[in-house]
């Protein structure tokens, strides 16, 4: 497959001529949530098809944003670099969940990116404390510690607070359709732990 070029001295062009091609971002969104294997990641991208996933990972190797080692891929520091970019359209396109199709897919391991960019640290300059969310068989942790955030997929069992829904009901706190609150209060969020720190995460984790 012969890659394609903007042809033009710009910087954003050659950033493009490497990250612009469709499916290339999500990819990357896959990778940042940390190692996987090419299954996985096939798993995550529906649509994208076995020999399209290959070729955008021999070019993302190429182009020095991704390493592989015995058989799990994960992004090298040049790769990684591009998060800020990968969380801020993620930031820009959220309120458009609200309208998103119900039969469109949707992982849970997306928490991890969406935790990032919702996450405000102008709001959380003094606190610390370990957030655990459970959403449909899945655990994404969150630490913080004073203004900075670190997600895993592989919670170490030292949570503070315990959050548990499905991912409709995820969804719709996220895109603002439905109320943390009302949402507990009707049993589809279930929390477990320190009340003190679950209140402050309301504030730690929002787009507004």
């Amino acid at each position: 497959m012969t890659r394609r070029t903007y042809a033009q001295r710009c910087a954003l062009a050659h950033a493009l001529d490497v990250v612009g091609e469709r499916w290339t971002l999500l990819l990357l969104r896959e990778l940042l949530t940390g190692p996987r294997r090419y299954g996985e990641l096939l798993a995550n991208l529906p649509g994208m098809g076995t020999n399209l996933l290959a070729a955008r990972l021999k070019d993302l190797a190429a182009a020095g944003l991704i390493d592989k080692d015995e058989g799990t891929y994960a992004l090298t520091a040049r790769g990684a670099a591009l998060e800020p970019a990968v969380l801020a359209l993620a930031r820009w396109g959220a309120p458009m969940l609200a309208e998103a199709d119900e039969d469109e897919h949707w992982s849970a391991t997306w928490n991890v990116v969406a935790l990032k960019y919702s996450f405000r640290p102008d709001r959380a300059r003094r606190a610390r404390g370990v957030l655990e969310y459970r959403v449909d068989g899945t655990r994404v942790q969150a630490r913080g510690r004073d203004g900075e955030i670190e997600t895993s997929l592989e919670p170490r069992g030292d949570a503070d607070v315990v959050l548990e829904a499905d991912g409709e009901t995820l969804l719709a706190i996220a895109g603002g359709t439905l109320d943390p609150d009302d949402a507990e209060a009707d049993g589809a969020r279930r929390v477990d732990g320190e009340r003190r720190l679950y209140r402050s995460s309301l504030r730690f984790f929002a787009l507004g």
